[in-house]
């Protein structure tokens, strides 16, 4: 097959999730990515230099009024993000220079936060603003090109093929309906009634409850892994607000049954088949944490944590709400052994939570040669021949050997801000005292008022990949941008992630 886009540099970026109002923005890096934008026009002007930004562009589900799916107000929504708000102003003024340029081209995926990009009347918009209404003379239009069917984004570089997806195509929380996107946009434009859009069970967690809790905390849209970090953190942070989260996770696995019932691909991404009878679809279980108990007790903290929770599940047998009981007791009952001692004689809630969070000292999200599900599934459906394949969706960038074949996986992580609790501040005390503080303070202000790096990560990862100066082939690795000084970056290599043919 040959591929659409055949290139000497390939860039790859996702999940920028421009969008939200002040204090609740999760992207922060403007500077960055409009300084990277900026190099891309500027650098090796006789070769042909892609830029594809993998998916969740825009962050429809994080605005004002944000519904499940807009076709009437995703133009205005557009328009607020990329024309009135200043903190994304730099990237939109960076991009228009880009496609004036010669020899470069845009890519822009479809992610699971910017559905409403694939309407019509949406990327006509979408279009007009990238190029600054540029005319069709001056080549801008020729360089811009959306990939908004799911079909994901196919390039050469060196002979190589790349494939480019999201991610969420093998995400059971977040499918996207492509079809229905289509239909909706034709109904519309025919002036006929378009079917009720059903949304997925990730946007259900987002606009049923999450947006609620993240205006008073904001760090559950940032911390990592989300399993065994964000609901434990969430417990003792805002103990009040788990009623509504466990609601949320009920209501969601609603909507997940009824998307799958109309869409359901057994195998991720590909092929299709019908749901055995009575078989409902559930989430993938959370491993480790505090409030899901996994795998055999091994220890004698976990069994008595086990009989904690045994004498728990009697109270809720004699009909005990155990959310309110969660509630009541101000989210210091958790289910690790260390935790429920301290809880029990009375320690502050800190102490309660840093202890909770001892799983998280093991903890791979972070580790770029970590085989994520995401990473499995997604080797798996793509075929071999693929050299490489590119995806986002996650946050946590990765570079890895394929398993299907000889090729190469990689994760472009996020541009999106990311709260990692390293193992020596957790084992800390005085110092985990400091960040719970922090995070029970609730704004994004205060969040980055933090020291840099020590709490708040702006990842800033790309995935580069050249042509050989020798003609052999191409190499391919993650990069980050990186400040220097004021108003000076450089794009540095991840150590560990460098592929040579």
């Amino acid at each position: 097959m040959i591929p659409v886009h055949s290139v000497d540099q390939l860039y790859v970026i996702s999940d920028l999730h421009l969008g939200g109002t002040q204090g609740f923005q999760i992207f922060g890096s403007a500077a960055e990515l409009a300084w990277l934008i900026s190099d891309l026009a500027r650098r090796d002007p006789e070769q042909e230099i892609a830029l594809v930004i993998n998916g969740d562009f825009i962050d429809f589900l994080a605005e004002p009024n944000a519904t499940y799916f807009d076709p009437d107000g995703a133009v205005a929504k557009l328009e607020r993000i990329a024309l009135q708000d200043p903190t994304f102003k730099p990237v939109f003024d960076a991009i228009p220079i880009f496609l004036q340029q010669s020899r470069r081209r845009l890519i822009v995926n479809l992610g699971n936060h910017d559905l409403e990009l694939a309407l019509p009347w949406v990327r006509t918009r979408l279009a007009q603003i990238l190029t600054k209404d540029a005319s069709p003379s001056s080549g801008a239009h020729a360089r811009l090109h959306f990939v908004f069917d799911g079909s994901g984004v196919q390039c050469d570089v060196g002979g190589h093929s790349v494939l480019c997806v999201h991610g969420n195509e093998v995400d059971r929380w977040n499918p996207a309906d492509f079809e229905k996107i289509r239909l909706i946009g034709r109904d519309k434009q025919f002036g006929r009634p378009a079917e009720p859009w059903i949304p997925n069970a990730g946007s259900r967690m987002v606009i049923d409850v999450m947006n609620q809790i993240k205006r008073k905390y904001p760090f559950v849209d940032l911390l990592k892994p989300e399993g065994a970090g964000v609901v434990p953190t969430l417990a003792a942070c805002a103990p009040e607000a788990m009623r509504d989260f466990n609601s949320a996770m009920r209501l969601a696995n609603v909507g997940l049954v009824r998307a799958w019932a109309g869409m359901y691909k057994p195998n991720g991404m590909l092929g299709a088949e019908e749901l055995a009878a009575g078989d409902p679809v559930q989430p993938a279980t959370v491993s480790g944490g505090l409030l899901n108990a996994a795998g055999p007790a091994t220890s004698r903290q976990d069994r008595d944590g086990r009989a904690m929770l045994a004498a728990a599940d009697a109270i809720v047998r004699r009909g005990v709400d155990p959310l309110a009981f969660v509630a009541s007791e101000q989210g210091k009952r958790l289910d690790m052994a260390s935790a429920l001692y301290k809880w029990a004689h009375d320690a502050p809630t800190s102490e309660v939570l840093r202890e909770a969070l001892e799983k998280l000292d093991n903890d791979r999200s972070f580790d770029i040669t970590a085989r994520d599900e995401t990473a499995v599934l997604l080797d798996k459906e793509i075929g071999p021949e693929v050299d490489i394949i590119i995806a986002g969706h996650t946050h946590l960038c990765r570079a890895l050997r394929r398993q299907n074949g000889k090729g190469r996986y990689f994760n472009s992580g996020t541009w999106a801000r990311l709260i990692r609790i390293d193992p020596a501040t957790r084992s800390d005390p005085q110092k985990f005292a400091e960040i719970f503080e922090v995070l029970n303070g609730g704004d994004m202000a205060t969040l980055d008022s933090f020291p840099s790096g020590s709490l708040v990560l702006r990842p800033c990862t790309v995935v580069a990949i050249w042509k050989k100066d020798d003609g052999s082939g191409a190499r391919a690795e993650l990069r980050q941008v990186v400040k220097l000084a004021e108003d000076e970056y450089t794009l540095e290599s991840i150590s560990g992630s460098l592929l040579d043919n």
